[in-house]
């Protein structure tokens, strides 16, 4: 009996130190959950703060005030702005704190005057994402080395490790710690801590409770679990791993299948319905060829590799094409055997897919633009140089050369507007401006290049107010506007260039009786290098960017643009920005 007592005592006291070492880790995940909650409550806070920096950044009364040193206008606006600090190139009205929140420039055209700084970093902040996370740990903010409290401060022989729980000393107590970097690649972290004797004293409380408990059932249940110890414990095994996978396989972003010997398919894991629209129900226990659409191309291309990362290159993904229900897709397929099995596993690979063409077909658009003014300024320079020509013809040719170069301009200033704009680093001036002397030196411009058979008309109310904007990109959006108007015009017709105001926005609107868009092209005219007419059979050329600058021109400007269009109907190209109100423009 004492025999078959032995090994029953040994699990219990086991399944005791399991218990125990899993309150640990609950503890832990529970450190990382509140960590979690905290670092939101500090995204929020951190994202509030920059809105109100932004915000006072762009206002005219703190840009007057940095601008002209002005003392007692700074103080004004920090006293109404708790936790807010102006700094100048020469004054301070508040006393520097070690870091802020946010810290926005403040821009007076192009010269930098000064900086606003938001919500000071200290046990006030601690103690305000305390009370948003309602965390029932202690949460702290390390800084340069010091480990900020909700009620004092600390220095620290060692951070936490990101993400990972680890013990740490903070003063004189030991603790479970885990942080989180507070900005990234920032040294500084927030870190949720707990003192180890609490943990301790919590995880051996539950290892005893499991000790007398199954010690007590062991009694009575001797017999039958020594008879089916060996039974419970492989189908456990088994059941703890069958769970695991399918818990790996149901959360897995790549979509995973397995095929048998005999080309049926065996699993179809969540990610695999979601990419592409197969129920796992309509794939399971079918042959592939029949369920899987392109598997024959899957199964010709795909090499199945031995083992995963066999570095003789046959576990490379291959990106194959299928066709599901009419939507095509691109996937990016690896394949590794196992056993009398073979599992597969893919990603959506269309966006990268599609990305890869519009580039393509940008670099061969640029090229085609380029190539023909460069060809033009070629040729007019050659002739200008070899030949002795009529003061006529040179006037012509020197013409096309100042024509031909500003269409190189305009080029390379598309492309580099949009390099910016993806950096994020193109400026734009928070000013106001008169829409109506805009719009007329736009058109009169536009009406330059106009042919025998366009006209352009102006449509404006006899009052308008100021408009809240950039004035010289709100320029370079409608001057593109009229271009697309133009150039989609061939057989000439009637522009109409509009101002109208709507509720507190001013509307901007250009109108042709051109060629018309489809609707199914709508959605995709502002994309990124994306063309209405990509093989120029119309000869109408283009980069592919000038509606996707004016889209991001517009929403830096918070306002929207959209398009209305039936195909041989004409379009109009329409955005709003706010406005001021009419009576303030008045007195102004």
């Amino acid at each position: 009996m004492l025999l078959l007592a032995l090994p029953l005592a040994v699990v219990v006291w086991a399944f005791g130190g399991f218990a125990g070492r899993r309150e640990r880790n609950n503890a832990d995940q529970q450190l990382v959950k509140e960590l979690n909650a905290a670092a939101s409550v500090y995204a929020n806070l951190s994202d509030d703060a920059h809105v109100t920096a932004k915000h006072l950044a762009s206002s005219l009364r703190v840009q007057r005030a940095l601008l002209h040193n002005d003392r007692r206008a700074v103080e004004r606006v920090e006293r109404a702005r708790p936790g807010v600090v102006l700094v100048s190139g020469r004054i301070r009205t508040a006393r520097p704190q070690p870091a802020f929140l946010a810290r926005i420039d403040v821009l007076v055209g192009r010269k930098t005057v000064g900086h606003v700084l938001v919500t000071p970093i200290g046990r006030r902040l601690v103690q305000e994402i305390a009370d948003g996370a309602k965390q029932t740990d202690q949460l702290g903010l390390v800084l340069g080395g010091r480990l900020i409290l909700q009620g004092r401060t600390v220095d620290l022989r060692s951070t936490p490790r990101v993400g990972e729980p680890v013990d740490l000393r903070v003063g004189t107590m030991d603790t479970r710690a885990v942080g989180v970097a507070r900005e990234r690649g920032s040294s500084d972290a927030l870190v949720m801590f707990r003192p180890r004797s609490e943990i301790s004293a919590a995880a051996s409380s539950i290892r005893w409770r499991v000790l007398v408990v199954g010690l007590g059932l062991a009694g009575a249940l001797l017999a039958i679990v020594y008879a089916a110890a060996p039974a419970i414990a492989r189908s456990r095994v088994t059941r703890q791993q069958r769970d695991q996978a399918e818990r790996v396989l149901a959360h897995l972003g790549d979509g995973v299948f397995v095929v048998d010997r005999d080309g049926v398919v065996r699993l179809w894991n969540p990610a695999a319905e979601a990419i592409t629209g197969l129920r796992g129900a309509t794939v399971c226990d079918r042959p592939a060829d029949e369920a899987i659409p392109g598997w024959p191309t899957i199964a010709a291309f795909v090499p199945v590799a031995n083992r995963p990362g066999d570095r003789d290159g046959a576990s490379n993904a291959e990106t194959v094409p299928v066709d599901v229900d009419g939507r095509e897709l691109w996937l990016s397929v690896v394949a590794v055997a196992l056993g009398d099995e073979t599992v597969y596993a893919f990603r959506d690979a269309t966006h990268d897919r599609r990305l890869e063409d519009l580039r393509s077909q940008f670099v061969a658009t640029i090229s085609h633009e380029l190539r023909t003014p460069l060809a033009s300024l070629h040729g007019a320079a050659m002739t200008l140089r070899e030949h002795d020509l009529p003061a006529q013809m040179q006037d012509d040719l020197l013409e096309m050369i100042a024509e031909q170069s500003n269409r190189l301009a305009s080029l390379v200033e598309e492309i580099l507007v949009a390099g910016q704009l993806d950096s994020g680093s193109l400026s734009v001036v928070a000013d106001t401006f008169d829409p109506e002397e805009l719009v007329r030196s736009v058109v009169t411009a536009a009406r330059s290049r106009l042919g025998k058979e366009t006209t352009i008309d102006v449509s404006i109310p006899p009052v308008l107010p100021k408009v809240h904007g950039d004035g010289e990109r709100t320029r370079q959006v409608l001057l593109n506007l009229l271009d697309n108007a133009i150039k989609y015009s061939p057989s000439g017709g009637r522009i109409e260039v509009a101002l109208a105001t709507v509720g507190d926005q001013l509307r901007f609107s250009v109108r042709d009786d051109g060629l018309g868009i489809p609707v199914g092209e709508q959605e995709r005219i502002f994309d990124k290098f994306y063309r209405l007419d990509p093989d120029q059979r119309r000869g109408i050329g283009g980069t592919g960017l000038g509606l996707y600058i004016c889209r991001e021109l517009v929403r830096s400007m918070h306002g929207r643009i959209w398009v209305e269009s039936d195909r041989g109907n004409g379009t109009t190209f329409a955005f709003e920005l706010p406005a001021e109100p009419v009576a303030a423009s008045r007195v102004a």
